[in-house]
C-alpha cells in the first residue's frame, strides 16, 4: 500500500484529502527558480567530472547506469543540503564510514527491504554485513535529518538567515504558518512529516533522473546524428565557453534541442 512510503514519516505521497492539500502548499516553497540555479551549477560540475572519468577509460566501460545514479544522487545531495561531493565512478566507491550521500544511496538501493522489514531486524548481531550497513544508513539518515531540522529552527529562533537547503525551506515555510501569512490557517509540518517528505522527494526524483540520463546517453551513442544535432546547438549558444561559465538564466532557455532529447 501507499502507507509503505511512510517509513521515515508521513508525507505528500501518502496523504489524501485536506491533509494532502496542506502538505502540498507547505512543501511547494522549496521548488523555485532560485533552487534551479543551484541544480544547474552542480549538475554541470558533476557531469564534467563524470565525462573526465569516462575519458580515462579508453577501452570503454559498462557502468553508465551506475554512474548516472551517482551523478543524480550527488546533485540531489547538493540541492537538498548544499553538500557537494566529488564524483566517483563505480570502481572508486568505497566502504568508508557513512556520509549523508552514502546513507541516502544505501537507502534508495535497498528501499524494498527497509519498507518490508521492521527497523530492529537490521540491528540483529549475526546478520550479514550488508544488512548491518543498511541499518547504519537508516540510523545515520534519520539522525542527520533531525539534527538539520533542529539547527534550522535554532537559526529561526535567533533571527538568523537560513541555510538555503531543502530542509531550511521546508522548516521556514512551515513555521510561517503562525506568522500571519496566507498559510496561517494551516497546521505546520511536524518533524516526522519534514523527514518523510525529504525522503519521498529523493525517492521520487533519484531513479527517474538517473534512468532518463542513462537512457539518453545510450541513445546518443546509438545515434551520432543526434549528437551532431545537439552539438550544433551547444556550439552556437555557448560559444565554446567552459561549462563553469554557463549561466542558467541565459543558457538553459535556449537549449531546446537538448530538452527535446530528454523529453522524448
Amino acid at each position: 500500500t501507499a502507507d509503505a512510503l511512510n517509513v521515515f514519516g508521513p508525507n505528500i505521497a501518502t496523504a489524501d484529502g485536506a491533509d494532502w492539500q496542506r502538505q502540498r502548499k507547505l512543501t511547494a516553497a522549496p521548488f523555485n527558480e532560485q533552487k534551479s540555479k543551484f541544480v544547474w551549477a552542480e549538475a554541470l560540475r558533476q557531469a564534467t567530472d563524470m565525462r573526465q572519468w569516462w575519458e580515462r577509460h579508453e577501452n570503454g566501460l559498462s557502468s553508465t547506469s551506475d554512474d548516472t545514479r551517482t551523478l543524480a544522487l550527488d546533485v540531489l545531495a547538493y540541492a537538498g543540503f548544499q553538500k557537494s561531493y566529488p564524483f566517483q565512478g563505480k570502481t572508486h566507491q568505497s566502504n568508508q564510514p557513512i556520509t549523508y550521500r552514502d546513507s541516502l544511496s544505501i537507502i534508495l538501493q535497498n528501499i524494498l527491504l527497509i519498507i518490508v522489514l521492521p527497523p530492529f531486524v537490521f540491528r540483529i548481531p549475526f546478520l550479514p554485513r550488508r544488512w548491518k550497513r543498511i541499518g547504519a544508513a537508516v540510523t545515520y539518515f534519520t539522525e542527520h535529518m533531525h539534527d538539520q531540522v533542529a539547527q534550522e529552527k535554532g537559526l529561526m529562533e535567533s533571527g538568523k538567515q537560513g541555510s538555503g537547503t531543502l530542509i531550511s525551506n521546508l522548516v521556514r515555510a512551515s513555521e510561517e504558518v503562525g506568522t500571519g501569512t496566507a498559510r496561517s490557517n494551516l497546521k505546520p509540518l511536524s518533524n516526522p512529516e519534514i523527514l518523510g517528505n525529504i525522503f519521498v522527494f529523493n525517492f521520487a526524483g533519484h531513479d527517474t533522473t538517473a534512468i532518463s540520463l542513462a537512457y539518453s546517453v545510450l541513445l546518443l551513442v546509438a545515434h551520432p546524428e543526434v549528437q551532431d544535432w545537439i552539438g550544433e546547438e551547444l556550439r552556437f549558444h555557448l560559444r565554446g565557453e567552459e561549462s563553469n561559465g554557463w549561466d542558467y538564466e541565459l543558457s538553459f532557455p535556449k537549449l531546446q534541442r537538448c530538452l527535446a532529447v530528454l523529453v522524448s
